[in-house]
């Protein structure tokens, strides 16, 4: 039994529409349904809306309320794909997503989740897009299953190494990025070898990816040696995400960094993480900083570790596993959403370039 908040599947629903490129994604439920990812959204180009259902359409249905919906959006914006996601509320009444689509002629081109909060992990959801977007032909039947086997294994990470494996975790504040960054310039300067690894979820990564270039930048200005690791395989995933890894590729590489080993795709970081693990204790560094989903690589008590990662449960949840550092990066996927995609500045990377600047 886990007590603390944890994310739901129809977020993650969301989030896979717009992994799949839809351009309007509509929740059927209550307008407050889901408010803070659908406004998240947006500002990544996806337009969201809301049948705003009332207690009228839950006592005697809300399908004609959708197809009035679906067809209104059809006319003001002719959306190419359309998300479709039920909520708690449509799916415990019983609403028919995909009967509401036909009445209103846009079934061809919707992807119709049936989904709401109570379903189990947040993965169920993902998986129930792709699920349909395979039955639409949107995807290969190999594509479905990587997907899904890397959602299993993202479930089964957070149950047993993640922030859902105790019954009620608290928050922690993680450690000072500037005390961080001075370990990681005296590293450095002493010429110990460092591992940067990059082992990050989706966008997240143009936030988390801002390590390797002021971790370079330091070493420029203090010396030291360090290994590349990222999972920014362009190869690998929905056309969304291999356009990320391709965008922060060709900014790491205009600022002179190469990535000594791709470990895979930014939507498979539970599998990244093991091979970045397997390559990080094959041949051991004096200092690993991971960055993204720290917990996914476990080498904590095998070689001195800096985590970096979002949110105050994570953290608290990677001291409590045994990592030597944990730093904060708040807000990481809010930080990395936008039209404008492209490698952001972030707290522990900033006081890593004024230590080595200052000579901490």
């Amino acid at each position: 039994m886990v007590l603390h908040p944890r994310p739901g599947p129809i977020a993650a629903a969301m989030y896979t529409l717009r992994d799949l490129d839809v351009e309007a994604i509509v929740l059927h439920g209550p307008s407050g349904c889901c408010f803070g990812p659908a406004r998240l959204l947006e500002r990544d180009g996806v337009r969201v809306f809301t049948t705003a259902l009332s207690d009228n359409e839950i006592v005697f249905g809300g399908e004609e309320r959708l197809s009035r919906v679906l067809r209104r959006i059809d006319e003001a914006f002719r959306p190419r794909l359309i998300g479709l996601v039920g909520t708690c509320t449509s799916m415990i009444i019983g609403e028919n997503l995909r009967r509401a689509a036909e009445e209103a002629g846009v079934a061809d081109r919707t992807i119709c989740c049936n989904i709401h909060n109570c379903a189990g992990d947040n993965t169920v959801g993902a998986i129930e897009v792709l699920r349909e977007a395979l039955g639409m032909g949107l995807i290969s039947k190999e594509e479905f299953e990587r997907q899904r086997h890397a959602l299993e294994m993202a479930t089964r990470l957070e149950r047993t190494r993640g922030t859902a494996r105790m019954e009620y975790l608290p928050d922690g504040p993680g450690d000072d990025p500037k005390a961080v960054a001075r370990e990681v310039v005296k590293s450095l300067r002493n010429g110990e070898r460092i591992a940067c690894v990059l082992n990050a979820k989706k966008e997240t990564a143009f936030l988390f990816a801002d390590l390797m270039l002021a971790l370079a930048e330091a070493r420029d200005e203090v010396g030291g040696r360090i290994e590349f690791v990222a999972n920014l395989d362009p190869n690998v995933g929905l056309p969304r995400i291999r356009g990320y890894s391709k965008t922060i590729l060709e900014e790491l590489s205009a600022r002179g960094i190469h990535v000594d080993l791709l470990t895979g795709g930014l939507d498979e970081y539970p599998v990244t993480g093991e091979r970045a693990r397997e390559a990080i204790l094959s041949s051991p560094p004096e200092l690993a900083v991971i960055a993204g989903v720290p917990h996914a690589v476990a080498v904590e008590g095998r070689v001195r570790t800096i985590a970096v990662t979002s949110g105050s449960r994570a953290t608290s949840n990677l001291k409590s596993l045994g990592y030597d550092y944990a730093v904060n990066e708040p807000g990481a996927h809010r930080v990395s959403l936008g039209r404008e995609k492209r490698i952001r500045r972030s707290l522990l990377g900033s006081a890593i370039r004024k230590a080595a600047r200052e000579g901490l």
